[in-house]
């Protein structure tokens, strides 16, 4: 079966989105030469792969009107050579998003590859890596192409979708690596950790699967340790001059759990900030909640605050509730930050313990704390027979 080929009302398309069966892709008409955003998707079959990324490839003129390029599921990587060819192609794009997949491939070639992809990638200033995992160093060598250009990144979003099954998850994120990315120009910079996310719709590929059985009494994410070497590399990149965002208005770090005393250094390099979510190492000091909110209130132009915190147990902490703002003291909180209109809190993510929303509507604060779920030792979940994970 070949390619799709890109839309037949090529002169109305913004964007096209392309299934790739192999590393062919289709040759695009005259009349798409003001395409916008293109994404190519995986459908390779898994016993091919391999196979495939033996077999030398080549792009064909694709329109350079292309300033977004999103490539999926490709989690085998892509042949050496493809990556600088596909670039070469599209010198005006800004925006990339990369999501599951081994970018850098299982080969030396291949990482050579996709490093200097993005040397070539010129004129990139949004950067997306959605579950996207890398041979070892492969960051280190790209931050430095990346940085070493005449205007820098502005958006920067790391996303990984925790895994418990996985006892060596945060062994295989980039985690050390990844504050090498940070950059004065970035005005956003998220490095998060997520919770997996199982839809019921039937065209989900995560559901395209065999039901097995799953102990569930594990819930939530984990974050590296607030002592962790790589934890310190984080501040030092968020703070130090050579490095530090100059204008950050958005900054999720929850990948990475600090102390209140770091947040603290943050708050007081970024002042700016309007989004933040974090997650801290929670002390067991009575006055933690006015800690807290004597750090925050530095930012006084913050609007979103969501705090994760770490209190560094598997079991179900017990008075969580007495880290939670009430909401006289959500009132004293705004009094400090009034642009402030939304505050969540929670344990690391989890479902089985309770949580804490309050939203501002007007003069008025609603919400408060929101009951833990109660769940069942054992549930039916969802596992495809053949798809792809580092971790396997």
């Amino acid at each position: 079966m070949s390619n799709a080929q890109p839309t037949t009302d090529a002169s109305q398309a913004q964007g096209a989105q392309i299934p790739l069966q192999n590393f062919e892709l289709p040759v695009f008409p005259r009349e798409a030469g003001g395409l916008m955003a293109l994404t190519l998707t995986s459908d390779i079959k898994l016993d091919e792969y391999s196979e495939l990324l033996k077999k030398p490839s080549s792009v064909p003129r694709l329109p350079r009107s292309i300033q977004s390029l999103t490539l999926e599921l490709f989690s085998l990587g892509y042949p050496p050579g493809f990556l600088t060819s596909l670039i070469k192609e599209l010198p005006d794009l800004k925006t990339l998003v990369l999501y599951s997949q081994l970018f850098a491939g299982i080969s030396p070639e291949s990482k050579k590859d996709a490093v200097q992809f993005f040397a070539n990638a010129k004129s990139l200033r949004s950067l997306h890596f959605l579950d996207v995992f890398a041979q070892p160093h492969f960051i280190q060598e790209i931050a430095p192409k990346i940085k070493e250009r005449e205007r820098g990144l502005m958006f920067l979003e790391v996303n990984y979708t925790f895994r418990h099954e996985d006892e060596l998850f945060l062994e295989r994120v980039s985690g050390p690596e990844l504050p090498l990315l940070i950059s004065p120009s970035l005005i956003t910079c998220s490095l998060n950790v997520s919770v997996p996310d199982l839809t019921d719709d039937p065209d989900d590929p995560a559901n395209l699967v065999h039901e097995i059985k799953k102990d569930t009494s594990r819930d939530g994410v984990l974050s590296y340790a607030q002592d962790d070497a790589t934890n310190a590399a984080l501040i030092k990149c968020l703070t130090a001059e050579e490095s530090a965002p100059r204008a950050l208005k958005l900054l999720n770090i929850t990948l990475y759990t600090i102390s209140l005393a770091q947040l603290q250094t943050l708050l007081e390099q970024h002042k700016g900030l309007l989004v933040l979510s974090v997650a801290v190492e929670s002390p067991s000091a009575d006055d933690v909640k006015k800690v807290l909110v004597d750090t925050l209130s530095v930012c006084k132009s913050l609007e979103q605050v969501e705090i994760l915190f770490n209190l560094g147990s598997d079991e179900v902490p017990q008075n969580v509730e007495e880290i939670y703002y009430t909401k006289e003291e959500m009132e004293g909180l705004s009094a400090k930050c009034a642009k402030l209109h939304s505050f969540k809190a929670n344990v690391m993510r989890r479902t089985n313990v309770q949580s804490l929303s309050w939203t501002k509507t007007g003069d008025k604060w609603d919400g408060g704390i929101l009951a833990a779920m109660e769940k069942t030792d054992k549930e039916v979940t969802k596992k495809s027979d053949d798809s792809w994970s580092p971790w396997t």
